[in-house]
């Protein structure tokens, strides 16, 4: 009995949305081929990578990792199980960062990923000179597997935070650290995701106070930080920012209301 991408298209066993992407994946399509050809028959190993796919999503596997990438503003970036995979809220980051940047500015990226919000910030804005940096090889093969594929010219470094990068400064510095605590109930449902991209076996701010305490030996005068953190986080690292000198401390609330990026000055 032939089956028709149609009929594949009208199941409710998983999100309606992720059910388009699995079709795309397994197809080939352009989403708008994928409607306007729902008379197309798929083949039988379609059809049982199709039921396959399903399984590992019903599982909680996340669907990126499934399709091997992920889109982050209207661009599609490489993951794997060693990157994060780019959440939305992540993308209101990328746009206070390009609010703030003059021209040709600087900008250090700490802690990469998949370099989501690196190769954006030079596509958006090809005058801008982005470093990023991130600790871990495997991470960093990506990044610039993503570099090469969006072709965005970015300057690699395989550093912990500052360490490789001596007596460099910047315009801005952007980062988007592990903040969730080590006991949250959500690493649970987070388990396919780098645990070390997500926590940092603490309180969720040692990270952060990290880079805010050394930022000022990398940030020139009246530069930016900005930083991503959790959504009940945003007084503490007010806090954190204003100790350590950084002035015009102001915390911006995501999509859905929640206190998310925090901003300073330096001197």
């Amino acid at each position: 009995m032939s089956l028709f991408l149609r009929d594949l298209l009208r199941q409710n066993i998983i999100d309606r949305t992720d059910n388009r992407v699995l079709l795309i994946h397994i197809t080939g399509f352009s989403h708008a081929r994928l409607l306007a050809y729902d008379d197309y028959v798929l083949t039988q190993l379609q059809v049982e990578t199709y039921h396959q796919l399903v399984q590992r999503v019903q599982n909680g596997e996340p669907l990126a990792y499934i399709v091997g990438y992920k889109e982050f503003y209207s661009r599609q970036f490489k993951v794997t199980p060693d990157t994060l995979i780019p959440r939305p809220e992540t993308e209101l980051l990328v746009e206070q960062v390009l609010a703030k940047a003059q021209h040709a500015a600087k900008v250090l990226d700490l802690g990469t990923g998949s370099a989501c919000i690196a190769i954006t910030l030079k596509l958006e804005r090809p005058d801008l000179f982005i470093t990023a940096v991130d600790k871990f090889a495997d991470t960093l093969q990506i990044a610039q597997q993503n570099a090469d594929n969006l072709h965005a010219e970015i300057e690699f470094i395989s550093s912990d935070w500052y360490s490789s990068l001596g007596k460099q400064q910047f315009d801005i510095i952007v980062s988007n650290p592990p903040y969730i605590e080590a006991n949250d109930e959500h690493l649970t449902a987070l388990s396919y995701e780098p645990q070390s991209a997500l926590t940092d076996f603490s309180d969720g701010l040692s990270c952060i106070r990290e880079i805010v305490r050394l930022s000022h030996e990398h940030l020139l005068p009246n530069g930016w930080l900005l930083i991503e953190h959790g959504y009940d986080q945003g007084e503490s690292v007010r806090e954190i920012f204003t100790k350590n000198g950084l002035n015009n401390v102001v915390t911006i609330r995501d999509y859905a209301d929640l206190e998310r990026i925090t901003i300073g000055m330096s001197n």
